[in-house]
């Protein structure tokens, strides 16, 4: 009976631990922004989820939402910037020195809106998350990174 126990304290704490593993793995999603483009241009994701574009090019660009809702400001290479998004529907985006390039983001189900947002600076950069006073579009944390 002891043994049963044990065994059954042991799978209970393995469980335990997986979860927040998991979790913190699937509120992730990268953008490589190279050569002119952004890879993967289209990404579908769950409300929640952090967006990290990565400038790898060896020219600047922006992550500029069509509507005014979000904007990078210029990521020079190296430089990354992040995006919770909460709210559901699709993002349009593009870069403001490229036009040409485009994306877009889609939050798939029903996800709570985040009312203003934080700015996170590092490497001299800065951000900006434009909407209305009661509701940044895409909510959550922005974040830029890099030098």
């Amino acid at each position: 009976m002891r043994r049963l126990l044990w065994l059954g304290a042991l799978c209970f704490l393995a469980v335990l631990v997986s979860i927040p593993t998991a979790g913190a793995q699937g509120n992730q999603q990268a953008v490589s922004i190279q050569n002119f483009a952004f890879n993967p241009p289209n990404i579908t994701i769950a409300p929640g989820t952090t967006v990290t574009w990565t400038n790898n090019d060896s020219a600047p660009h922006t992550v500029t939402a069509d509507d005014g809702s979000f904007d990078s400001e210029t990521l020079q290479p190296g430089q990354s910037f992040s995006l919770r998004f909460d709210s559901p529907g699709t993002f349009l985006y593009h870069c403001e020195i490229h036009p040409f390039m485009r994306g877009s983001v889609t939050v798939s189900k029903n996800g709570s809106v985040k009312r203003g947002a934080t700015i996170a600076k590092a490497g001299g950069a800065t951000a900006t998350v434009r909407g209305s006073t009661s509701e940044a579009r895409a909510g959550g944390v922005v974040a830029i990174a890099g030098s």
